[in-house]
């Protein structure tokens, strides 16, 4: 048979459309449309004198409440992409930046939702007055800080881990910064990142309950924002079961959407970018992947920008200019002084960021006055009650826009407890602190001024945060026990990784607000110790960063290694010694420090756990700043921010960043 090469075939023109647009092209359209229904209502009046904010517990309106929350997590995603690669570019890339850069993200990943939103919400609701946008801002901008921390370490890893062949290759190939960044450096880190956004989409949705109903300043009720989040926290509010159950199985079908539409396709797609030599027999395949790649029309319409995308490459060339030696030498002197110079500016800035911050919350004097410590100005509506605050109001005493009611305030009005009428004596009497006997004595001492800190606070701030601390620690120390070897048999096994892929993201998406009132319950029932038995909650949305960094870890493991290993026979604890556990500790290690911050994150909610009318607290520093959390960024939160960053940071540089450096001189590919 006679045969010519290339094919008929091969050479005939074909047209633009192909009978699997008829599926893709609805598919775009529709969820543009789906895009266009989610933005509408976000511009809706938001005034001092339009109603609060709520949802229904209607399930009717569960679908039009996820795609809202959904596109809130697309949003986040997106900015914190943008953020990725920037500050984490930057960080690995300049060595005196990320003196100052890493330390400031393990200090901000640590710090609680709610901080964010005490100090955002104000600034979004005064960008965009007199509508809903700024609470949808405020909103996102909480689950960004839920996404972000994790995105950027992963990115920042793999940056400091390229193997250093493909360095010089880049150099020899000539490849300017922006091409070196988007042909070696993104693509070598895609895997990790991918596995990484993954979980900080599930993470997101841990916080999706704190993100959703914002307390705003001068309203007493919370901001109930249209979404999943704060249908769940309408549900919790009211102990309604079956709203709950109606939002778990809300979730679970927007997971498994958006894992078949989006993140399964990404993961076929990302299998080009593995570093090895040989190509494994098993890869993650995902019909919508094959579907996009099929369709003609859609392929025509997303290679437009390819060839704007390639000009900017080619002039972003070096052409004839020299590149930079990769090695350059820096005479010793001049090191030596710009760094000791750097690190002055440091040290200079850090000094004055922490006295701002400390006349913030201890005043210009620093909590004290005549060589004397200031006595704490004690809140007398500890629980924030806007009926103790209406009674005291008519007892002549100035209240706050928080429903707080300073001791001061009440000697103010009462001079010094010694005329107490009888509506501020039945108002005093009725808090349970102070009482109208032993108010002159209370209103004899130095107060701070009303709502700053006293220095006399800290040790008991120190000791909240040593109380969570170690419930940090045993908690992630169980995760890792559990998840590590989980996740090396599935990363180990394709197939069985696209089985578990959705069932993973479901647990790790899955509030752990709809857990909490089991906890609640039976810890209520059996009258446990919250102590104890709210510490598991820690760590219920955060294990997952250990179990996805550690299937990523071991996707990237080559193939040929994995073949060598079997070639020479490697079985049990050798074949861990030598090939797994080398192989996944760079990613473990990102997953441990991104797991112990989201544990402090969570420590927010975790630490305060609700059922109805039923409240249980544990002592620690997430309780603290979940008390103080009243709307707007006060000086007993800035405190509870402060301590716990400083626990955060000290404890990744002493341990955390000593594996890391373990990982990167002795566990790197090349």
């Amino acid at each position: 048979m006679k045969r010519t090469f290339p094919s008929l075939g091969a050479v005939s023109v074909r047209g633009y459309f192909s009978r699997w647009d008829l599926i893709a092209v609805p598919l775009i359209l529709g969820a543009l449309l789906l895009l266009a229904l989610a933005f509408q209502g976000s511009r809706d009046p938001f005034a001092p004198g339009t109603p609060d904010l709520t949802v229904s517990l209607d399930p009717r309106f569960l679908p039009y409440y996820g795609l809202r929350s959904f596109v809130r997590m697309l949003l986040a995603v997106f900015f914190s992409l943008v953020f990725t690669f920037t500050y984490a570019t930057l960080a690995a890339k300049s060595r005196r930046a990320e003196k100052v850069m890493i330390p400031v993200l393990d200090f901000l990943q640590s710090l609680p939702i709610l901080g964010f939103l005490t100090v955002t919400t104000t600034i979004f609701l005064g960008l965009f007055r007199g509508n809903a946008l700024g609470l949808e801002a405020a909103s996102i901008f909480a689950i960004f800080t839920s996404q972000v921390w994790n995105m950027a370490f992963s990115f920042y890893y793999s940056l400091t881990t390229i193997p250093k062949e493909l360095t010089e290759a880049a150099a020899q190939m000539r490849l300017s910064s922006w091409q070196k960044f988007w042909k070696l450096e993104v693509p070598f880190a895609t895997p990790s990142l991918l596995w990484n956004t993954m979980m900080s989409v599930s993470g997101g949705w841990f916080f999706v309950v704190a993100s959703e109903v914002i307390s705003v300043v001068g309203r007493g009720k919370s901001q109930f924002l249209p979404g999943i989040g704060a249908y769940i926290g309408r549900a919790i509010q009211d102990a309604n079961v079956p709203a709950m159950i109606y939002a778990g199985v809300t979730l679970l079908i927007i997971v498994l959407i958006y894992d078949q539409l989006l993140f399964r396709p990404i993961v076929a797609w990302a299998e080009k970018f593995k570093f090895e030599q040989s190509e494994s027999a098993d890869t993650a395949q995902s019909w919508m992947l094959t579907l996009m790649q099929r369709a003609r029309l859609v392929q025509a319409l997303g290679n437009l920008p390819a060839a704007g995308w390639e000009r900017l490459s080619l002039a972003t060339s070096r052409k004839s200019r020299p590149g930079r030696p990769l090695e350059q030498t820096v005479p010793l002197v001049r090191q030596r002084v710009q760094d000791r110079g750097w690190n002055a500016v440091i040290v200079v800035a850090s000094a004055g960021l922490l006295y701002l911050l400390a006349t913030f919350m201890f005043g210009p004097s620093l909590g004290l006055r005549a060589g004397q410590l200031l006595t704490p100005n004690v809140n007398l509506n500890d629980r924030f009650d806007p009926a103790v605050t209406r009674q005291f109001k008519e007892a002549g005493v100035l209240a706050g826009a928080d429903q707080t009611v300073w001791l001061s305030s009440v000697c103010g009005a009462s001079q010094k407890g010694r005329r107490v009428s009888a509506a501020l004596g039945t108002a005093v009497g009725a808090t349970g602190g102070v009482s109208a006997r032993t108010l002159p004595l209370r209103c004899a001492a130095l107060l701070t001024a009303p709502g700053q800190v006293s220095l006399a606070e800290l040790p008991g701030v120190f000791g909240l945060g040593l109380l969570t601390l170690l419930r940090v620690m045993v908690m992630i120390v169980v995760a890792t026990l559990i998840w590590v070897p989980v996740g090396v048999w599935i990363g180990l096994n394709p197939r069985v990784a696209q089985t578990v892929q959705p069932l993973a993201q479901f647990l790790a998406a899955f509030p752990a607000n709809l857990i909490f009132p089991v906890f609640v319950v039976l810890i209520a029932r059996f009258h446990l110790s919250p102590n104890v038995f709210l510490s598991p909650l820690i760590v219920l949305g955060t294990q997952w960063y250990i179990l996805f960094n550690v299937i990523a870890g071991t996707i990237a493991i080559p193939t040929d290694l994995k073949e060598a290993a079997r070639v020479q026979g490697l079985r049990g604890w050798v074949y861990w010694k030598r090939l797994i556990l080398p192989g996944i500790f760079p990613a473990f290690v990102t997953g441990g420090i991104t797991a112990s911050g989201g544990s402090w994150n969570a420590s927010i909610v975790a630490e305060v756990a609700s059922w109805g009318t039923t409240t249980l607290s544990a002592a620690g520093l997430g309780a603290y700043i979940a008390h103080w959390s009243t709307g707007e960024f006060n000086p007993h939160v800035a405190l509870g921010m402060l301590v716990m960053g400083l626990f955060v940071l000290s404890f990744n540089r002493l341990f955390w960043r000593r594996l890391y450096t373990i990982a990167e001189e002795r566990y790197r590919l090349g």
